[in-house]
């Protein structure tokens, strides 16, 4: 009984250490993955101070103040993520990725989750549209409407 016991755990020891192919990415392609990822950590923070910034607002210099953080954070997203894009692109690791299911599964996943946070903070653009009307005589009001149309269409430029 002991000697099966031996056995068993060896062999789970053994099948532990194997690589598992198909199972996870390789490092390339996780290292791949992880630097498509780090540019949208820097927009989700933005979108969360800017939800922050507006919640605290109690006058128009504050919501400039916000707005304005979140441009700068959103446009260092966009650079950042341009940069990603223009190393990778191409890149045989990508090509490995499109035929590799673990891989679309890994960022569709990501991709998935990314929509529903960028989804979730609707009411914050909402919530900024609404002080922006509010404060509309403002000049710095009407700076920071016009910087941040500038930045959301440097945003949407961005290929996903």
């Amino acid at each position: 009984m002991q000697s099966l016991l031996k056995f068993v755990l060896s062999t789970c020891l053994v099948l532990l250490m194997m690589p598992r192919l198909g199972y996870a990415l390789d490092a390339d392609q996780k290292a791949a993955l992880d630097a498509y990822k780090k540019p949208w950590d820097i927009y989700l923070s933005a979108m969360q101070d800017l939800a922050n910034g507006i919640k605290n607002a109690g006058s128009d210099g504050d919501v400039v103040k916000a707005a304005d953080k979140f441009c700068d954070d959103a446009n260092r997203f966009v650079d950042e993520y341009n940069e990603v894009r223009e190393k990778y692109q191409g890149s045989d690791v990508l090509k490995s990725m499109d035929n590799d299911a673990e891989a679309k599964k890994n960022i569709q996943d990501f991709m998935t989750d990314l929509k529903k946070k960028i989804e979730g903070s609707k009411p914050t653009f909402d919530t900024l549209k609404s002080d922006l009307s509010k404060y509309a005589s403002s000049p710095e009001i009407k700076r920071v409407q016009n910087r941040l149309s500038s930045t959301m269409n440097r945003i949407q430029l961005v290929e996903m």
